[in-house]
């Protein structure tokens, strides 16, 4: 099932910002307000800019703040990381998610990139049903997804709960 809403570029381009120059380690898209595409909400460094939209005077500031702030991400535990990601789910609106997830098997530092479907319980129905109809369409333009994790409440999205998924999956 369709819903008609299309996905903003920005969304594509964001999500390759993550998955190819890990700048982000997550972002958050939402369905516009006047429900007619999905955009990004938000990502780990705050606001989304598409840098191709700037001068090239305004993009090197832009880039070299993007580095700083890159590294000091780095340099925070995964767990702090997946902290600050679970506490911009709003907690009576639907949102989607890419998270590059961070863990450790047997020894070796691995990433998986996660999809989140963010349908809280408290969420309108409406919300939850155009949210629901939406997610095919954002979920195949992302490619690179390794997993896909749904939630209704914070435990389905604990950082415990996605591990857990992730090292079923692990190789």
């Amino acid at each position: 099932m369709s819903s008609g809403i299309t996905v903003d570029d920005e969304c594509r381009n964001a999500f390759q910002e993550l998955k190819g120059t890990h700048d982000f380690k997550f972002v958050l898209y939402k369905i516009s307000d006047d429900n007619k595409s999905i955009v990004v909400d938000t990502t780990s460094l705050g606001p989304y800019e598409d840098l191709e939209k700037v001068d090239a005077v305004e993009k090197d500031a832009k880039l070299a703040a993007r580095k700083a702030a890159k590294e000091k991400l780095a340099q925070k535990p995964e767990l702090e990381n997946y902290e600050a990601f679970i506490n911009l789910l709003p907690e009576n609106e639907c949102r989607y998610a890419t998270y590059d997830f961070a863990y450790k098997k047997d020894g070796t530092e691995r990433n998986k990139i996660l999809f989140y479907s963010w349908s809280p319980d408290t969420a309108k129905i409406k919300n939850k049903m155009i949210y629901a109809s939406s997610r095919d369409s954002l979920r195949k333009s992302l490619i690179g997804v390794a997993l896909d994790v749904q939630a209704t409440d914070l435990e389905e999205a604990s950082y415990d709960a996605s591990l857990e998924k992730v090292l079923r999956t692990a190789r």
